[in-house]
């Protein structure tokens, strides 16, 4: 996955005051922190990051991150919107590193059509999403499991979803993600 370019400013004042003139100027705060390193404050053109999640719709979308000279390649940890106009207000970026593993949580959908559905049942999904373990560079845009195989009753497990080249999941125990319900019977 390649990083999409975002410019950014550093900033030295802080807190509520400082914040909300970055936001009457059009740009939002941000902060870019990686474990064991000093964070970093930023401030974000935020229609430029808007545009970022509405292009590629995956949470995951790595950034690369221009601020004070250097690229820093990072991913989206934490997003605060206003409550009422929905509006970017601060983001949390986290710093990753192209040679270490990062876990992250990834949409998983159902594909084909389940033998249950075509007796007359309907797919309930359990789960909308897991965790994969895996490099920035590997981190895919969804996982598809296969329900072909399950009928109405069944379930389709983690352990029937083979993980995407370069993943893993890291559970110790299997779940359900989708099951099969059919329609209740008069007796």
């Amino acid at each position: 996955m390649d990083a999409v370019s975002i410019n950014a400013e550093a900033r030295e004042v802080f807190g509520k005051g400082s914040a909300r003139k970055i936001r009457a100027a059009g740009k939002i705060p941000a902060i870019v922190y990686r474990g064991g390193a000093d964070a970093n404050h930023i401030t974000i053109d935020p229609s430029e990051l808007e545009a970022v999640f509405r292009k590629s719709g995956n949470r995951n979308t790595l950034l690369s991150v221009a601020a004070s000279g250097s690229d820093r390649i990072c991913l989206i940890k934490d997003v605060q919107r206003h409550p009422l106009t929905q509006r970017l207000v601060h983001v949390d970026l986290y710093e990753v590193d192209a040679g270490e593993e990062v876990r992250v949580e990834v949409n998983i959908v159902p594909v084909g059509t389940a033998t249950g559905v075509k007796m007359g049942g309907r797919l309930r999904t359990i789960r909308r999403t897991v965790d994969v373990v895996c490099k920035p560079a590997d981190i895919p845009a969804v996982i598809e499991a296969d329900v072909s195989a399950v009928d109405i009753g069944g379930f389709c497990k983690l352990s029937n979803v083979a993980a995407p080249a370069g993943t893993k999941f890291p559970y110790a125990s299997d779940f359900n993600l989708f099951t099969v319900v059919g329609k209740r019977v008069a007796s």
